[in-house]
């Protein structure tokens, strides 16, 4: 559940902290007063796409943090964009991705998403509880991709004939004549700075071994020992000695031979030469590394001894590709026979759901169109058809239905669905548009209806649906310290104050009269007054 919104520098609002409650949370306001800002702000906390544009006139940045239970979502926009999730920094994609979780936006913008074929289809799929079958389908057809995809590279090896197999045997002699290492190259060029400069080496390592064997250390180390038998308080300086002594001697060892393996044979240094001018040719070839040769000479061997049985490896290959066909077409057919009972149960459920709508004389259908070839969503996409007057031909939604008729047909799927719905928060801004009356009420109950399954957000300017409310917000605007209007969000406390506000919705003053006709609003809302 969305708990708090606060908003700094966004537009009008200078600064305004909105807090939100379970069920049915209503914002209005006069036209103007920046309803829809309250929304706008939420939206660029879930990740929408922001601008320098929409921070307050003399403020740098605008700063939004939307508190859901467990986790907050903190968005900053202005000279650069900013965005985080529970304190860290995150990327818009990973704000997006949480956001479609924690809430669905249904604004006008999002009710024309409706008119998208895959948005409608997966409607369809959520509504008849076939998600699992789609993920199902998904992955069937990844697979059946995957042993298509396989069959063909071979069916393309096979295709190239013997030339093209000469020119990869080709390239596996070379690299097994080659017979690269790994780390190789950089061991030999170690090697060629040492054998370049062996002489020297040679030079300072006897120099060091000659300091090494002088007896200063030894005679000193002899010195203390004998001392130490006189005065037992020397012995630790004697032990330190000692120990001085042997690693010493133990170093000058190691020089030696370090002096014995030094190679200055010009031959070792012409054969590190060209051994690294292989390697050389061998990297250039073949991705630049060592690592990269190994891995081609390893790829050119698979692709070999593929090409020696190459008939039986395309046949295999065949009987691979229909058995994973065959599964997808099952997990497909299991998915149309699904949504074929889906859409007849949807058809009837929106129907009714339009007539309770005020629409009584719309139209509803879904209409499965076969694809050319089942892909990762199944054989078909859904089509939802509408007709709003009697006489008119049912058609595609996207071709016949007005924004409002647009946004009661999205309630009405998100009332049928809700039990399919797992996003916790439900966000309408202009639902009640194109529509008043009996119709207002009507789309304020499946309001209502939502909100005891979900947290649901509305902005509306009808007092009919307001009177629904389980948390009512108000939204003022009014000049600040500085004289500039400055937006404010309080939430109404009280039937009385609810009721000034209903009133003043149904009739832009709050008479008498007014009022009594908002406290009827509220007791045929179910809220009676106190």
């Amino acid at each position: 559940m969305l708990k708090e919104l606060k908003v700094r520098d966004l537009a009008l609002v200078a600064e305004s902290i909105v807090r939100f409650g379970p069920g049915l949370n209503l914002l209005t306001g006069e036209t103007g007063s920046g309803k829809s800002l309250i929304i706008d702000a939420l939206s660029l906390a879930l990740g929408a796409r922001g601008g320098a544009d929409q921070v307050r006139y003399g403020a740098d940045r605008a700063t939004i943090e939307a508190a859901f239970d467990g986790v907050v979502l903190w968005r900053e926009v202005g000279k650069r964009s900013a965005a985080r999730i529970d304190g860290r920094v995150a990327t818009p994609g990973q704000v997006r991705e949480l956001g479609e979780r924690l809430v669905a936006l249904h604004g006008q913008q999002e009710h024309h998403g409706l008119l998208d074929a895959d948005t409608q289809t997966e409607l369809l799929d959520a509504y008849g509880g076939a998600l699992e079958m789609r993920a199902a389908a998904a992955a069937a057809h990844a697979t059946w991709l995957g042993a298509l995809n396989a069959l063909r590279d071979l069916e393309q090896l096979r295709a190239r004939g013997q030339r093209e197999e000469e020119y990869l045997r080709w390239q596996l002699d070379e690299l097994r004549h080659a017979d690269p290492q790994p780390g190789e190259d950089e061991a030999l060029a170690a090697e060629r700075i040492a054998v370049r400069h062996s002489a020297r080496l040679a030079e300072l390592a006897q120099q060091a071994m000659d300091a090494l064997h002088e007896e200063g250390l030894a005679r000193a180390a002899v010195a203390i020992s004998s001392a130490a038998a006189l005065d037992a308080r020397l012995g630790e300086q004697a032990e330190r000695l000692d120990s001085l002594a042997e690693e010493t001697s133990d170093l000058a060892a190691a020089v030696r031979r370090y002096v014995e393996l030094l190679d200055s044979d010009p031959g070792r240094l012409e054969a590190i030469e060209s051994r690294l001018a292989v390697l050389d040719g061998i990297k250039r070839k073949h991705g630049g590394s060592i690592e990269s040769a190994i891995q081609a000479r390893r790829r050119l061997e698979l692709q070999l001894g593929a090409t020696e049985d190459l008939d039986s490896a395309v046949a295999v290959a065949e009987a691979e590709q229909r058995n994973r066909r065959a599964e997808l077409d099952a997990a497909a057919g299991r998915l149309t026979k699904a949504r074929t009972a889906a859409s007849r149960r949807m058809e009837k459920a929106v129907a009714a759901e339009l007539q309770g709508l005020r629409l009584e004389a719309s139209r509803f259908g879904v209409a499965l169109r076969p694809l050319a070839e089942a892909g990762p969503g199944g054989a078909e996409a859904a089509e939802m058809m509408f007709s709003a007057n009697p006489g008119e031909p049912i058609a595609p939604l996207a071709k016949v239905a007005s924004g409002g008729e647009l946004a009661r047909v999205m309630l009405a799927i998100k009332t049928v669905g809700v039990g399919a719905d797992r996003t916790p928060t439900l966000v309408f801004d202009e639902v009640d548009a194109g529509i008043g009356g009996e119709a207002a009420t009507q789309v304020g109950i499946r309001l209502k209806a939502l909100g005891e399954r979900h947290q649901v957000l509305v902005v509306t300017h009808l007092a009919q649906i307001a009177s629904f409310a389980d948390h009512h917000l108000v939204v003022e605007k009014a000049p600040g310290r500085d004289g500039r209007n400055v937006v404010t969000v309080r939430e109404l406390a009280g039937e009385d104050e609810k009721a000034r506000e209903l009133a003043r919705m149904m009739s832009g003053g709050v008479t008498p009269k007014a009022v009594a006709r908002a406290h009827e609003l509220l007791e045929e809302a179910g809220r009676p007054v106190r």
